[in-house]
């Protein structure tokens, strides 16, 4: 068995080269870099729970009344004009809500991605430390996230915030379009249950789309200084 298997850990880390070290002064501003880019990302983290929970809320309260207002008119018109004054109002506040939890996603990952630059000079100024760092350090293109421990594919669009928010818009549209139809045509319940349910898939797929093209949009615009070794490969081959 090869005796390095059995030497302490820091003894290797003192046998390994290593590059020479960062001054004072460049340390000071990579630490005041890092520790902004960690305040925006706590930041625009805050701002999407918050305002998610604000539009929640909302829908939570005004359900709330509708059930009442439905109770105390029988389902009656009072019902019906109270849903469909109320149902576009919220789904205009989940178009901001949505609009506003993506920026703040986008902006997060511009954060994070500058984080990942400094770890990468970290361990540009330090190999023998890369075993110790769990997150990469490498920029990878072709996903719009990093690697933390989950495996991107096209499904993550939906596991976002804003695509929660899409969710949330889609079924106050979609209850809308159902009500409108049953209060304007007095149309079956399944001929309203049924435009309801095209109209839900309809304007989630629009709302996927447009988050899948803005992150698609961040990817073509963040330079990408570090590639990680995978995608050197796949560029070099022919």
């Amino acid at each position: 068995m090869p005796v390095d298997e059995h030497m302490p850990a820091m003894e290797r880390l003192k046998d390994e080269p290593s590059l020479p070290e960062l001054s004072s002064q460049i340390v000071t501003m990579l630490t005041t870099e890092h520790y902004n880019l960690q305040t925006g990302r706590s930041m625009t983290v805050a701002d999407a729970n918050g305002r998610c929970t604000l539009f929640i809320g909302a829908v939570s309260g005004a359900l709330i009344a509708i059930a009442f207002t439905g109770q105390v008119s029988r389902m009656g018109t009072a019902f019906f004009v109270f849903s469909l004054v109320l149902l576009p109002s919220l789904f205009l506040m989940g178009l901001i809500t949505f609009e506003r939890v993506l920026q703040s996603g986008i902006e997060d990952l511009t954060y994070a991605r500058g984080i990942t630059r400094i770890r990468h000079l970290y361990l540009e100024s330090a190999p023998q430390l890369r075993p110790y760092f769990i997150l990469s350090a490498d920029d990878k293109r072709r996903w719009p996230m990093l690697k933390v421990g989950i495996h991107p594919s096209w499904w993550q669009v939906f596991l976002t915030t804003a695509g929660m928010i899409a969710a949330i818009n889609s079924v106050l549209v979609g209850v809308f379009v159902g009500l409108l139809l049953a209060a304007l045509f007095t149309f079956p319940l399944l001929v309203c249950t049924s435009a309801g349910v095209v109209t839900f898939l309809v304007s989630f797929g629009l709302q996927q789309r447009y988050q899948w093209g803005q992150w698609r949009r961040l990817e073509q615009h963040l330079a990408t200084l570090f590639p990680s070794q995978e995608n050197v490969v796949e560029r070099a081959e022919p």
